[in-house]
């Protein structure tokens, strides 16, 4: 009868020690995804904030190279310009500038402790 007790024991412990363990990696993975949704909507916000900066600033300059220009397309136009000239060289070093950097912070955000 002593075995059986100890082996009840044993089981329970192990059971009380899976339980526990399986609680610590939800809290951990909550953790995680947490730092990583807030990330993701703050810099979401600062983008928007600076997306709405950029588009502001980029009428007025508009405007302004029109007026000095003496029509009312040419400055949009050395904007789009401007504009289509980055897009190409975002597109070319999208790999080296924008994809593998943010691939090593989200690794980076998922690994850290």
């Amino acid at each position: 009868m002593y075995e059986f007790d100890k082996l009840e024991e044993i089981t329970d412990s192990l059971k009380q020690y899976v339980n526990t363990n399986f609680e610590i990696i939800k809290l951990e993975a909550t953790e995680r995804t947490s730092v990583i949704g807030s990330s993701f909507a703050s810099g979401l916000a600062v983008g928007l904030t600076a997306f709405l900066f950029i588009f502001s600033l980029s009428i007025g300059l508009g405007f302004y190279l029109s007026s000095l220009l003496g029509d009312s397309y040419s400055g949009f136009l050395i904007i789009a310009v401007f504009y289509f000239i980055l897009a190409i060289v975002m597109l070319i070093g999208r790999k080296k500038f924008i994809e593998s950097p943010l691939r090593d912070k989200i690794i980076q955000k998922l690994l850290e402790k």
